[in-house]
């Protein structure tokens, strides 16, 4: 089935889809022969994603590279094809009472290999880590169309170079992920989630609250009301009368939950806080995720800033933008129709501002070293031309 698919308004890309790795090989080969671009897309949830094409060329569609390979489930771990969904890896490992506890909106869609590249996370990254913390082995095609392995199918693995964290958020321009070796954790007992409400003046001291608290949540999401009804998690006490509204997770056993639970509503009785509540799970969180990826959003900005500075950095954002936190990790998401705020990561933008705004916000100190392993690995820009580097 032939079709095409623009980015970012470039002209219309024809879609290929190999069904196999040596099908993705040959197809490697011609386009790069051909001195074309080679557009990697999974389940075409982060298109919006990256800077604008800059060759001619062709997407490549990896949804048919998809299914479990091998699933010993007593080593925690599972190896799965890279077009394979989060939902129906979600499926596999319930089976046996695991989970992989990565937070990707659209997981229905959105693919192993796709999250790899953008290096997908949310709200649980801050009890359970991100995907740099999970893969332990990783397939790929580089330019000359030849499957290459680094890593492992065990957890206890040193041998040859970390290649998996060089792929983990190189937006595809490094070669096209086939498979992926994952650990996994057995699936929590229980759940719970603390909301409540608090005014602008007292963020800083209730987020001093929560981090100094002897309970560990695996997620600290701040969100101010817009955020909070653009969320949809439904109506609570704290939510219509508060500026800004916390929803603190727990998952663990049922015992643990209960009394971290019933901790923290205790440690927070001296808060400056407003109409505290307990919901019975954690699905909450699984709506702040969807929110990360609100089609709605003209502008969808990231911002990194240390956790000690998330009250300073969310009263900053403009009047009127959705503002979204993973508060202890110190990520905030801001949702607007203006300009972004000064160093943010750009997940959306209308293509025709990004020739002007740096989408990348502030350039890290190995940014050229990354332009060196791009020119390395990938000399004739096959991989993704033009979506991270722009020239390169």
């Amino acid at each position: 089935m032939a079709d095409f698919i623009r980015i970012d308004e470039f002209d219309p890309l024809p879609v290929e889809r190999p069904g196999t790795v040596a099908e993705l090989g040959t197809l490697v080969t011609r386009t790069r022969a051909r001195k074309h671009g080679l557009y990697p897309v999974g389940g075409r949830t982060a298109l919006d994603f990256g800077l604008l094409p800059i060759k001619p060329g062709a997407a490549c569609d990896t949804t048919a590279l998809s299914g479990v390979i091998d699933y010993p489930a007593r080593d925690m771990t599972i190896t799965a094809r890279a077009g394979t969904t989060f939902a129906a890896l979600r499926a596999e490992l319930a089976k046996e009472g695991q989970w992989l506890p990565i937070d990707v909106h659209s997981p229905e869609t959105a693919t192993l290999g796709g999250a790899v590249a953008v290096n997908a996370s949310g709200p649980r990254r801050l009890g359970h880590g991100t995907l740099r913390d999970y893969v332990i082995g990783i397939s790929f095609v580089t330019d000359d169309g030849v499957e290459v392995k680094a890593g492992g199918r065990v957890v206890k693995n040193v041998a040859g170079y970390d290649l998996m964290k060089l792929q983990i958020g190189a937006l595809g321009t490094l070669g096209v992920v086939t498979q992926l070796t994952l650990k996994v954790k057995p699936k929590p007992e229980a759940s719970a989630a603390v909301v409540f409400g608090c005014a602008p003046d007292a963020l800083a001291s209730v987020l001093d609250t929560i981090a100094a608290s002897k309970t560990r949540p695996v997620a600290v999401e701040l969100l101010n009301q817009a955020a909070w009804r653009t969320a949809g998690i439904g109506a609570t006490s704290s939510g219509p009368d508060a500026a800004w509204v916390f929803v603190v997770g727990f998952e663990e056993k049922g015992v643990t939950v209960r009394w971290q639970a019933a901790a923290l509503l205790n440690e927070l009785k001296s808060a400056p806080i407003r109409h505290a509540t307990e919901l019975p799970d954690t699905s909450a969180l699984d709506a702040l995720t969807a929110l990360q990826g609100r089609p709605g959003s003209r502008f969808l900005a990231k911002l990194s800033v240390l956790p000690s500075k998330v009250a300073e950095a969310v009263a900053r954002q403009p009047a009127g933008a959705a503002v979204h936190a993973h508060a202890l990790s110190g990520v905030i998401w801001v949702h607007s129709d203006e300009a972004p705020p000064d160093g943010a990561v750009l997940h959306r933008c209308p293509p025709e501002r990004k020739k002007g705004l740096p989408i990348w916000g502030a350039v890290p100190p190995g940014w050229e070293l990354m332009r060196h392993i791009k020119k390395t690995l990938d000399p004739d820009n096959v991989f993704n031309p033009g979506r991270l580097f722009g020239d390169v």
